[in-house]
This record gives C-alpha cells, structure tokens and sequence, in this order.
C-alpha cells in the first residue's frame, strides 16, 4: 500500500481498537467531505453497513462508501494506539469508524510510521479542525 498526501490515499479502516482486522480502504478529502471507499470484502465491514451483499458488490466493481462526512461536521480523534498514524471518525451523529494511514499492527506498521512521518503531518494538518 502506498501511502499519499492528501486530497486522496489508500488506508486500512480498522475493526476496534483491541483486534488487528482490518480491510483495505480509499480515503479522499474534498473541500465539503471526507469520504472512505471500501476495496475489499470484509465480514465485519459488511456487517457494519448493515448491508448483505458486500462481496458482489465489490466484484461488479460498485463503489460502496464505508463513510461521507460533512467537512465541517467531522469528529476526529487521532489515536496513539496507531502511533498518531491512524484516526476515529464520526459526524457526531453516526458510528465511528478507525482508519489507519499505516497497516495497524506488527512491525510493518511501525516502518511505515517512521518512513511517512511528513505524510501523517500533512493529513493531521488537512483534518484539523476548522
């Protein structure tokens, strides 16, 4: 996975913080939003969206939307448990979703940490509060 600045980059939306399941993710930042694609089938992610048929819609290669916030309703908290590389995020009125810029666990995530640190900066910086 490779790891760009904003306005768009390829994440991992995260389980909770106590399990390392994750799936794969597109983050892209407008001036209005902050929307999160689904790229791959996740149980737990399907659950999630409440919906039943994740995994077909994915292979038709049907956009599904994990999250679209309104920029100025975003609740983030960035969290420590991703070494401030990773985020929770709700509109304040929907269920939080984690997304890490860094695979979220083993050693992995902590070269990746290290070799994007100026990357992480850039998107703390574009999700700042306004």
């Amino acid at each position: 996975m490779t790891l760009s600045p904003p306005p768009r980059t390829e994440v991992y939306l995260v389980e909770n913080r106590f399990t390392p399941f994750s799936t794969r993710a597109a983050l892209e930042l407008s001036e209005d939003s902050l929307r999160c694609t689904v790229k791959e089938y996740s149980k737990w992610v399907e659950k999630a969206l409440g919906v039943s048929d994740l995994n077909s819609r994915l292979r038709a290669g049907e956009p599904v939307v994990a999250f679209d916030f309104r920029r100025d309703q975003l609740k983030i908290k960035w969290l420590w448990r991703f070494l401030r590389a990773g985020f929770s995020v709700s509109d304040g009125g929907s269920s939080r979703w984690l997304v890490s810029l860094v695979y979220p666990t083993g050693l992995l995530a902590l070269v990746e940490v290290v070799d994007g640190w100026d990357v992480h900066n850039e998107w703390r910086r574009a999700l700042a509060p306004t």
